[in-house]
């Protein structure tokens, strides 16, 4: 039996070439592959309430949510690793005084102040109705996992640097996914831990397991895993780090790559 982890954005689907939905060739090669007793899970920067229907209704074994930080498995929530109400409260302030409207996603929630209403707008448009907009603050930040906000794509780099110039290390920045999204979150956080967590409970080694990624947020889970497959359309430091590199999300990379090596 192997575990097979498969990123979202830039890998299942990708926005940007307007694959919005996991396609019919994807589906049928995960279904084919778990009738043969592997186990597939889910590997994503998005929060659980920023899963669309139709990402969700694939019969996965598991969730590795928010980089890492959310993990679970036949529906029950096995792993969470919050960003402390320090960290959380200091990032909160750091994005107000940037004038960054933000929201802070926790394990099955998803919170933002009701003045954040570019935020609101951007996220509501595909998800309607998904913030939860009367709470006590401090009490949310406690809980929190990571932030996301609204930087312009030629921002962000600039953003990046100033944000691990400004936070010493503690935070990491990915934006690479969706259309203007921006994720914070600790750098203690990885989607490593959150493959460790599902193989231990399976009773699984590194060498049992694949990981499917684009971006520099699926480095740390390409690394934790016996075979790393980036996508055609990856970053070459993603590139340079897996194992193999398979056709781009809009040649069904993943479905050709998974009939190759099961």
């Amino acid at each position: 039996m192997a575990a097979l982890f498969f990123d979202v954005d830039g890998t299942l689907v990708d926005s940007y070439h307007g694959i919005r939905g996991i396609t019919p060739s994807v589906r049928a090669e995960l279904s084919r592959v778990q009738g043969l007793g592997h186990k597939i899970f889910l590997s994503s920067g998005r929060p659980r309430l920023l899963l669309t229907p139709d990402i969700l209704d694939v019969d996965w074994d598991g969730l590795v949510l928010a980089n890492g930080g959310y993990v679970e498995m036949d529906g029950q929530s096995v792993y969470e690793e919050r960003m402390g109400a320090d960290l959380a409260g200091r990032l909160a302030s750091y994005l107000e005084s940037m004038g960054e409207p933000y929201l802070i996603a926790c394990a099955r929630q998803i919170y933002t102040l009701r003045t954040n209403t570019a935020i609101r707008a951007f996220f509501e448009e595909a998800h309607p109705g998904i913030f939860d907009l009367d709470f006590d603050l401090s009490e949310v930040l406690s809980r929190a996992i990571k932030m996301e906000t609204l930087i312009p794509r030629e921002e962000r780099p600039r953003v990046t640097r100033q944000v691990w110039e400004d936070f010493g290390g503690l935070i990491s920045c990915d934006g690479h996914g969706g259309e203007g999204t921006f994720e914070l979150y600790p750098t203690a956080i990885s989607k490593a831990k959150g493959v460790e967590v599902v193989l231990q409970r399976l009773g699984l080694t590194k060498a049992d397991a694949y990981a499917f990624g684009d971006g520099t947020n699926d480095l740390e889970m390409i690394r934790a895993c016996g075979c790393g497959v980036a996508m055609g359309n990856a970053e070459d430091e993603v590139k340079a780090e897996a194992n193999i590199v398979c056709a781009p999300v809009w040649e069904d990379g993943v479905a050709q790559m998974l009939c190759e090596l099961f």
